[in-house]
């Protein structure tokens, strides 16, 4: 008479080989998606932010004493995405360079906002406003 492996064993070493592959298998699929991901996410130009956008309103220069004013910037968003860490860069004519509302100034999703920006020499060229977003920017000559 042959002797084989009995029922219960055959299932048990049966559900061992199964578990050992699916495990395999959901391990391979994690790394695989997780990879996929992250080529998608360099391929976008920064997530969120290719759905941002905003545009300069409005700014005017208002002189406060004989050598120094404000300017007064309305930004508009006109996308979903909140406009975070906006900063105005005050270019002036001689070359430099002065960044303001560094950091801290927030533009809603939808929404227009007032920026007044204190003590502005009036020999300044433009102002740069950058975000959060690399390439959303705007620029004006706030005249």
């Amino acid at each position: 008479m042959r002797k084989g492996v009995s029922p219960l064993v055959a299932a048990v070493l049966l559900i061992a080989v199964t578990m050992t592959i699916a495990a395999m298998l959901s391990y391979w699929a994690s790394s695989f998606v997780r990879s996929r991901t992250e080529e998608w996410e360099r391929r976008l130009p920064a997530g969120e932010c290719s759905f941002a956008n905003f545009r300069v309103y409005s700014c005017s220069y208002q002189n406060t004493t004989p050598t120094t004013g404000k300017l007064n910037v309305i930004l508009e968003n006109v996308k979903d995405v909140e406009l975070k860490n906006i900063t105005a860069y005050i270019v002036y004519t001689n070359g430099t360079i002065d960044s303001r509302l560094t950091g801290f100034a927030n533009l809603p999703a939808n929404q227009i906002k007032t920026y007044t920006i204190d003590n502005v020499d009036p020999g300044y060229d433009k102002l740069t406003i950058k975000t959060h977003c690399p390439d959303v920017t705007a620029t004006d000559d706030c005249r």
